[in-house]
């Protein structure tokens, strides 16, 4: 299926628009993982909505380098080496969350009361106005069913009797024979 309906423009407050915006915002989990590769940077926690994960990665990378061009080389590799455990700890939050994320993302769209209310004095689809009538009228129909001994269809032999029709004619048969004297 092709990714064209994502495009389109349906402008009503419906499930359909509500499903569009929410694929639009919806964080992906491959996009995410392919952002941790540059860790150092904290995009992936910038991209997750991690402002303060993103800036601990950026000052961590900044001050490794300074201390590297300071010539503090193990504070350099101690200060990597703790982002790289970070990270590899990262894998397992990414999917957290991105679950997290995405499940309100859902509820805030979902719940979301941006069409206006009903008017006032509004009472749903039916209303009881000539209710009486509508019963009796109704009630002459019997929704496509007839009323015992009123069908036409029943009444005549023109058509095959049906299976439990045929067992009653032969109980009735055989309870008429055994009744019957013998000659």
């Amino acid at each position: 299926m092709s990714e064209a309906w994502k495009n389109l423009n349906l402008e009503g407050e419906g499930l359909q628009s509500a499903n569009l915006r929410l694929v639009k915002l919806m964080k992906r989990r491959p996009r995410a993982y392919g952002l941790l590769v540059l860790f150092p940077l904290g995009l992936h926690r910038a991209y997750l909505n991690d402002a303060r994960g993103a800036w601990a990665y950026r000052i961590a990378t900044l001050a490794a380098v300074t201390a590297l061009w300071f010539g503090f080389g193990w504070v350099a590799l101690g200060l990597l080496g703790t982002m790289l455990a970070v990270a590899l700890y990262d894998i397992r939050w990414i999917e957290d969350r991105v679950a997290l994320i995405n499940k309100t993302l859902r509820i805030h769209l979902y719940k979301a009361k941006s069409t206006a209310p009903a008017p006032k004095g509004f009472r749903g689809r039916y209303t009881d106005d000539n209710l009486d009538d509508y019963v009796k009228l109704k009630e002459q129909e019997r929704g496509g069913h007839v009323l015992p001994g009123k069908d036409p269809a029943l009444n005549s032999r023109s058509r095959a009797p049906s299976f439990a029709e045929q067992e009653a004619m032969l109980k009735e048969l055989a309870r008429s024979r055994q009744n019957k004297p013998k000659p």
